[in-house]
Formats: structure tokens, C-alpha cells, sequence
């Protein structure tokens, strides 16, 4: 199902019970009013009107009593108006829709206003031939009767009153309570939809993105899930297509490159013995002139002899077949090696290369050709980018670096993993012009150069450090870089000491 059905499905679902509790609310609201109307129109105004028939009653029953004693005919008048004021409201109260108990009462009173009517008649036509008296007993027996019915009928539509009134709270608390399981329900389900779409579209957005960073690590062999029937599952298979077509340009590229290194590596060979025989007038003598362009030939085919080197490092970094053969060696011999390697150079550029180191040696478990390789890389740095005249300090201590309040640029991670532990640890700082602070973890990358004016004669094509990092990381080292208090920058190798194991060949197939 796709995403975007899926979100309509999960919504439609919840405008459907939110429609349904709308339309319940207004049935109830509409009950409710209908209640309130039966209310005021009917039960309130029959209720009214039995009040008025029973004052009408005691009015009727004051001008009988009246009639009756003194047999006067004036009296009969007033008692006939009541009489009719209280056949209208009868006439009123039988019109109203009621309840069944309430118009069986009302239909009782009207038999019994009618038997008194009837009797009133009867008894009228005595006034004037007779003598003083009561009224007759059977009239004061109808009008108790009247009363009594009339007062029936009244509490008959109080009655009817009371029952809406409950009818009416027990309505609206029901539709309190069924509003409230509907909300409840759909605020549960709003939540569970939610859970899903947000679960079915994070989970695939977590698998891109940690595929795209590894595209971006240059992992072009990380592929994605394509078992989804969605959106995601289109995208995991074009993304899929992409990275294998990647893949396949990446490997084609290292193949070029390490194909044409190793095509250069044999005839540069020759070309540098040649040189040295031509520098060592084996084919015959020399002037000046030609012995300083054999020396540049010597060192430009010596720089790319370094290049080709490093491309076909990289190569075999990249492919996992990169072989490091450790053992246990002294680094501040290997240090000194390589300085010694560098006198020449530094002398010519009137550079003071001084060592630090202390009297006893300090042991590692390294291959020590690489170590030199980064070791001749740091040093190489430095006497390459510091002017005339300066001095580069290359210092040698055992020691637990503190990582309290580094710089960024310190790795972190080593850095904790190895707290309070001693670690062999070599400095090179340079009076060259610095590395800022956004480049300092740059410069470990591959091809990544710092752009500061001109470009430097002699500089590389930036892959030295990078090679220094995989391979100080290979021995679970670290390599970095900080700004030198003097000027210029101070790279660090860190390694951890010898355990005394006995060589060991192993494959680092870290990609740089």
C-alpha cells in the first residue's frame, strides 16, 4: 500500500468518527430541544391551566354555595361566567398532546364536569321555589370530585414534567459518555495512526539516510531494503541502481588508477637509474649546467615517483588488501631514520631540524616501514611549507595526552577509549603558514589541499595524509593536527605501546 494511501485511509477513518459523533451530538441536541418545546408548549401550559381550572373550581363553588343559601338570582350570573371559564380551560387542556395517563385524567374530568353540569341544572330550576338552604349535598360531592380530578390532572402534568426533566438528563449524560468513549477512541486511534504512518515513513527514511551517508563514506556497495510496496520501496530500488552504477564507475576509476601506477612505477624506475648514471658521468663528462638539469630531472621524477606510490597506497586501501606486519621496534629509532633522510633537504633550505627524545627506547607494535611512511609524510609537510631560516621540532615522549579542554580537531574517541593510558606519541611542529581551524579534519581526506594563495612548489596532490591517517588508524592509533603557540602547526601521531606479542600479518581493508 502506498504512503499516501495509507495516510488517507488512517484519516478517512477519523473523519468518519468524528462525522459520526457530530451527527449523534446533533440528534441529541435536537432531542433535547424537541424535549424543551414539549416542555414549555404542552406540560408547563397544562400544568398552568389546572391551576387556573382549580381557582376557577373555588369560584364556581363560591357563587353555588352563594345561589343556593340566599336564592338569589344574581348569583347565577357570576356562577354561569365561571362555569364558562372553566369549560374553556377544560376545552384548552383537552386540545394538548399529552402523555396517555395525563389525557385519561383530563378525559375523567370533563365526565365529571359534565355530571356536574348536569346536576347544576337540575338544582337551578329549585332556586326561587324553595326556601333558604345549602347547597345540595350531590353538588358538594361533584365539586370535591372536580377538585379532586382537577388536582389529579395537575399532578398528572408534573408528573409528565418530571419525566422529560429525567428523560432529558439521562439524554444528555448518555451523550456526555458516548461523546467521550467517541473522543477517547479517537484520540486513541488518531494516536495508532499516527505511530503507523510516522513508523512507515521514518524506517525507510533511516535506511536512506544511513545510505547516503555511506554513498558520501564512498560505500558504494551499501545497498537498501526493495521488499516495500510504497514509495520507499520505488526510491530503495532506483537508489539501489544508482549506488551499483556507482559502484561500478568507482571500480573502473581504481582500476585505471592502479592499472596505470603500476604501468608508470617500472618505466620512472628506469628513467631515475638512467639519471643517476648520467649524474655519475658513467657515459662521460658533465659541465655544471647539465649536472643542475639532471638534479631537477632526479627530483621531478623522484615527486612523481611518490605520487604513483601514494595513488597505488590508496588503491590497495581502497580494495582491502593493504598488508601490515607488526612487530615490536623503537620509535624514536625510526624517527631518527627518517630525520637523518630529511638532513640534506633542510640544511638546503636553511631549516633547523631538531630531534627530542628520551634516552630510553620507546616500544611499539608497529610495521615500521608505514610508520616511517607517516612519520616521512609529517616531516616531508614541514620542511616543505616553512620559510628560510626556521625550525622544525620533532619530538618523541610517552606519554597520556590530556583531553581536557582540546581542541576539535583531537580525536575525540581515541582520545577517550585510551584515557590515563600511556601512549607513544610523536610531534612535528612546523613555522609554516597554519592550518584553519575548518580544515583541520579536511586535510585527512582524500585530494583535500588548503588554498591559501599560490600554490606551494612542490606541493602533492593531497593524499599523504589521508594515507597517514588509514594507516595510524590500522594501528589503532590516531593522527591530528593543532596550531603550533609560535606559528605555523603541530601534526601528532599517537600510537599505543608494545604488548610483547609476537608479529602479525593482517589485512586493513579501511576505505580513505
Amino acid at each position: 500500500m502506498k504512503i499516501a494511501t495509507k495516510i488517507i485511509a488512517g484519516y478517512a477513518i477519523l473523519m468518519v468518527m468524528m462525522s459520526g459523533l457530530l451527527a449523534y451530538q446533533l440528534v441529541s441536541f435536537h432531542r433535547m430541544q424537541a424535549t424543551v418545546s414539549r416542555l414549555a408548549d404542552v406540560n408547563f401550559q397544562t400544568a398552568d391551566t389546572a391551576l387556573q381550572m382549580m381557582r376557577d373550581l373555588d369560584m364556581v363553588d363560591f357563587f353555588a354555595q352563594k345561589s343556593f343559601v340566599s336564592q338569589d338570582p344574581d348569583y347565577l350570573e357570576p356562577l354561569k361566567e365561571c362555569s364558562s371559564l372553566f369549560e374553556t380551560d377544560l376545552h384548552k387542556v383537552e386540545s394538548f398532546t399529552g402523555p396517555q395517563s395525563e389525557q385519561a385524567e383530563i378525559h375523567r374530568l370533563a365526565g365529571f364536569w359534565n355530571s356536574f353540569s348536569d346536576e347544576v341544572s337540575l338544582q337551578r330550576r329549585s332556586i326561587g321555589t324553595e326556601g333558604r338552604g345549602e347547597m345540595p349535598a350531590v353538588l358538594t360531592d361533584r365539586l370535591t370530585q372536580l377538585k379532586d380530578e382537577t388536582n389529579s390532572v395537575y399532578e398528572a402534568a408534573r408528573a409528565s414534567i418530571d419525566a422529560e426533566v429525567r428523560a432529558s438528563l439521562q439524554s444528555s449524560k448518555m451523550a456526555e459518555t458516548f461523546s467521550w468513549i467517541v473522543a477517547s477512541v479517537s484520540l486513541i486511534l488518531a494516536a495508532l495512526v499516527s505511530m503507523l504512518i510516522v513508523q512507515s515513513i521514518s524506517a525507510p527514511l533511516k535506511q536512506l539516510t544511513q545510505g547516503t551517508r555511506a554513498l558520501a563514506e564512498g560505500k558504494f556497495f551499501y545497498r537498501l531494503d526493495t521488499s516495500r510496496r510504497d514509495e520507499f520501496g520505488q526510491l530503495a530500488k532506483d537508489f539501489n541502481t544508482m549506488t551499483r552504477r556507482l559502484d561500478e564507475l568507482d571500480r573502473m576509476k581504481k582500476d585505471f588508477v592502479s592499472h596505470v601506477s603500476h604501468e608508470l612505477k617500472a618505466p620512472l624506475a628506469s628513467m631515475q637509474e638512467i639519471n643517476q648514471l648520467l649524474l655519475e658521468q658513467m657515459p662521460g663528462a658533465l659541465n655544471d649546467k647539465q649536472k643542475r638539469l639532471l638534479e631537477l630531472n632526479v627530483a621531478g621524477t623522484r615527486r612523481l615517483s611518490a605520487m604513483i606510490g601514494n595513488l597505488l597506497d590508496v588503491s590497495r586501501m581502497e580494495a582491502g588488501v593493504m598488508a601490515y606486519e607488526l612487530k615490536s621496534a623503537d620509535l624514536t629509532s625510526l624517527v631518527r631514520t627518517v630525520a637523518a633522510e630529511f638532513g640534506p633537504l633542510a640544511d638546503e633550505r636553511a631549516l633547523a631540524l631538531s630531534i627530542e627524545a628520551p634516552e630510553h627506547p620507546v616500544m611499539v607494535e608497529c610495521d615500521g616501514d608505514r610508520i616511517m611512511q607517516v612519520i616521512r609524510n609529517l616531516i616531508g609537510n614541514a620542511v616543505k611549507f616553512s620559510p628560510k631560516g626556521k625550525e622544525i621540532r620533532v619530538r618523541v615522549t610517552s606519554a597520556a595526552p590530556d583531553s581536557a579542554g582540546a581542541p576539535a580537531s583531537r580525536p575525540s574517541a581515541f582520545l577517550s577509549r585510551n584515557r590515563g593510558k600511556p601512549l607513544a606519541l610523536v610531534s612535528v611542529a612546523d613555522s609554516g603558514p597554519g592550518v584553519p581551524d575548518e580544515h583541520k579534519e579536511k586535510i585527512f581526506e582524500k585530494f583535500h589541499q588548503v588554498k591559501q594563495g599560490t600554490k606551494v612548489p612542490g606541493q602533492g596532490a593531497g593524499l599523504g595524509l589521508a594515507i597517514s591517517k588509514t594507516i595510524a588508524e590500522a594501528h589503532r592509533g590516531a593522527i591530528w593536527v593543532e596550531d603550533n603557540p609560535g606559528g605555523g602547526s603541530v601534526f601528532y601521531l599517537a600510537l599505543p605501546p608494545a604488548e610483547g606479542r609476537s608479529h602479525t600479518m593482517y589485512t586493513e581493508s579501511s576505505p580513505i
